[in-house]
């Protein structure tokens, strides 16, 4: 690298980095570290961290709520949004950790809305089935990506790395959402918990994974947004992992081997 400067102005300069380098965040002491690393296979989680579920859902779910006439159950959205978005966190946190089945989830996020406001509709099991599979078709086809996301994409495809999606996101619409955001080819796979019944953060999905594209543990690496399912979880199962911690939340366990807040970061790493 050319800086325009004397030799001995290269020796301070060379100086004044080493002194700084030992004072700077852990974040980018590792950057300068591991300049390559020895990862041959790269994992991605899909949504929340390349393709962007908070405002696709979002999308999806008022489109739902007017195409369906849920006002007339629950006539303020924002609380409908609040009530399903309260009770989908709760449910999929359950779900990761095998406390409750996916055809509990799917029912359940949309009937408790409706119970919690009183509302009959909360026990006609086919109309929440029509409104789940509503809110999924229009889901599926949102094409908003997380900032950043084609420009690491496009990045990491350039270096040669082997690229695969591991997500506990259902089998009916995570391929469409790929598609729809124009953004599966540049993965070799799709690998989803459907496939085993076992989610993140089990270790049987991160091994089944390993098994499924020939690679080691040593040798693989994930970027993840959920620190409970892809973080810990690929810690557990040996793999290396990148932290994609969007809304700076503490890490109160188990450090990570790096921790970004926007994707672009990860081009430093990698």
């Amino acid at each position: 690298m050319r800086f325009g400067i004397g030799q001995n102005e290269n020796f301070v300069f060379f100086c004044l980095c080493t002194h700084l380098s030992l004072s700077l965040p852990n974040k980018v002491q590792e950057t300068f570290d591991m300049t390559t690393l020895p990862y041959k296979v790269l994992f991605i989680d899909l949504d929340d961290t390349i393709w962007d579920f908070r405002a696709n859902s979002m999308l999806a779910l008022r489109q739902a709520y007017d195409e369906l006439g849920l006002s007339s159950e629950i006539p303020d959205y924002d609380r409908f949004k609040t009530l399903y978005m309260t009770a989908n966190k709760e449910l999929w946190e359950a779900y990761h950790h095998s406390r409750v089945t996916k055809d509990f989830l799917i029912v359940e996020r949309f009937a408790r809305p409706f119970r919690e406001v009183g509302s009959p509709v909360a026990d006609d099991k086919a109309f929440i089935m029509r409104l789940n599979d509503r809110y999924l078709d229009i889901l599926a086809r949102q094409k908003n990506l997380v900032p950043g996301a084609v420009e690491l994409l496009d990045y990491l495809t350039e270096r040669g790395y082997p690229l695969y999606i591991l997500s506990n996101g259902f089998a009916e619409v995570q391929s469409r959402k790929l598609e729809s955001a124009g953004i599966s080819r540049y993965f070799k796979r799709l690998i989803l918990s459907d496939e085993i019944g076992v989610t993140k953060p089990d270790r049987r999905l991160f091994d089944y994974a390993l098994r499924l594209v020939g690679a080691e543990p040593s040798d693989t690496l994930i970027v993840g947004d959920n620190y409970d399912a892809d973080i810990l979880g690929a810690m557990n199962a040996g793999w290396g992992t990148i932290y994609f911690n969007r809304d700076n939340l503490p890490v109160a366990g188990a450090r990570p081997d790096y921790v970004v807040t926007a994707l672009s970061d990860i081009k430093q790493i990698l």
